[in-house]
């Protein structure tokens, strides 16, 4: 499961991989075993979304920090960002989802948080890929503790709804892909006055992601119209990123969000720098629409890791990606899809506008091309395929751009093409696609 040259196991979102190929109970116990010898007898905090595998996972990790005398916390299914906060909240030495967040049932992951509720940086993976390289359990002279969970998923519930205020008025669809958010995120939204209808919460452990979330808005805009809600969200499977469809059924991506976003923080008074941060994949219209509000964009690497990174180094307080990871800097140091989604509500609660009108500006088209390959590190640096894709972007002129990248978590290589011109950024990106596929092997 090579995922980049510097990693074999951690990829841009933490271990990833089909369940019992190259993602194994094995290798989960030795996972948490290192956590639970860093972790020098404290605490490490667990939780997993709705897959059938989440259970064995959750049990084997915690295995193995239970050997290193740690102590665990077991959440059961939660989100993503209530792992984190928890974490932070309790002081423990680490916290661990257990999600492939938007990938298919059969994938399964390690998301890995610091104390300070931040994704481990790259030196605690290379310490975790060091001590699964080496295969061998470390048992400790004696066994840590099993702590109860009781009341602390609820102190999550509970620090959204006072950020997110009253919701009253308000009709919002869930989405919540089968996946961890659909026993967080209606609770939440009815605790805070709306009116909630959710669609595909589901914890049948198949059918998360499948034709539904945040990869899926269709399904949620579909069900706003239809119930003539004031906006819909479409949370992944660990719901650390959302995407949101306006009144109208129309979808409104991360780039959309960021923006609402951003401008009701400047109004607050609550925008650093005037500035928020996205990344080399967000949307060159919204980048105009933001500086015509008078914010900048500041661009960082794709991930949301990267995000986090530049808003902490540099003290920003929003930031996010086209994909749906929203970060709020003042909440949590990671995606959270269910409050950014709240906060949303509440920019329209306040505003006394509908979403259709907050989140309007024009969009360059972009289009998105992938090809399935285990090559996908190699093929990305091949210096004629770079040729080749120069001379595409040369074309595109001013206002366009091509990207092509390796996934970080798929065996997949991803290209992007953007230009005003849609005709012209669909045949960029097509015609790069044909050349890898005609001149590389799968």
């Amino acid at each position: 499961m090579k995922n980049s040259d510097r990693r074999e196991y951690f990829g841009t979102d933490g271990i990833r991989g089909v369940y019992g190929e190259d993602l194994t109970d094995g290798l989960a116990m030795l996972a948490g075993n290192s956590l639970g010898m860093s972790a020098d007898g404290g605490t490490v905090v667990v939780g997993r979304d709705t897959r059938a595998s989440g259970a064995n996972l959750s049990r084997a990790l915690a295995e193995g920090v239970l050997s290193a005398a740690a102590n665990v916390v077991d959440l059961g299914v939660v989100t993503t960002p209530c792992v984190a906060y928890v974490t932070r909240a309790l002081g423990a030495a680490s916290g661990v989802m257990i999600s492939a967040s938007h990938n298919p049932p059969e994938y399964n992951g390690i998301k890995v948080f610091g104390a300070d509720g931040r994704k481990l940086p790259e030196e605690g993976e290379a310490a975790v890929e060091r001590h699964i390289a080496g295969a061998k359990l470390s048992y400790a002279g004696r066994r840590g503790e099993l702590l109860p969970s009781q009341g602390l998923t609820e102190r999550y519930v509970d620090a959204v709804c006072r950020r997110t205020g009253r919701l009253d008025g308000l009709h919002v669809v869930l989405d919540c892909a089968n996946g961890a958010a659909g026993r967080l995120a209606p609770e939440i939204f009815s605790r805070c006055g709306a009116a909630v209808t959710t669609v595909f919460a589901l914890d049948d452990g198949e059918s998360i992601n499948r034709g539904c979330g945040a990869l899926h808005p269709d399904e949620a805009a579909a069900e706003t119209v239809r119930r003539g809600a004031d906006l819909g969200l479409s949370f992944d499977g660990d719901a650390d990123r959302v995407i949101a469809c306006d009144e109208k059924g129309r979808v409104v991506d991360g780039d959309r969000i960021l923006y609402v976003l951003a401008r009701a923080l400047l109004g607050r008074g609550r925008l650093p720098q005037s500035s928020v941060v996205g990344t080399l994949h967000t949307n060159l219209g919204a980048e105009a629409a933001l500086k015509k509000s008078g914010i900048s964009l500041v661009r960082t690497d794709i991930g949301d890791h990267n995000v986090t990174a530049r808003m902490c180094g540099e003290g920003f307080a929003l930031g996010g990606e086209q994909s749906g990871h929203i970060i709020l800097g003042d909440f949590l140091p990671t995606g959270d899809g269910v409050y950014a989604g709240a906060a949303l509500a509440a920019v329209i609660r306040d505003s006394g506008k509908p979403l259709s009108e907050l989140a309007d500006f024009p969009l360059f088209p972009q289009s998105n091309a992938d090809v399935v390959t285990d090559k996908k590190d190699l093929i990305a640096k091949d210096a004629e395929l770079l040729s080749y894709t120069a001379a595409v972007e040369a074309m595109l002129g001013e206002g366009g751009r091509v990207m092509l990248r390796p996934s970080g978590t798929e065996p997949k290589l991803r290209i992007m093409a953007e230009s005003k011109d849609p005709f012209l950024a669909a045949f960029a990106a097509r015609s790069i696609e044909m050349f890898v596929r005609t001149h590389f092997e799968p």
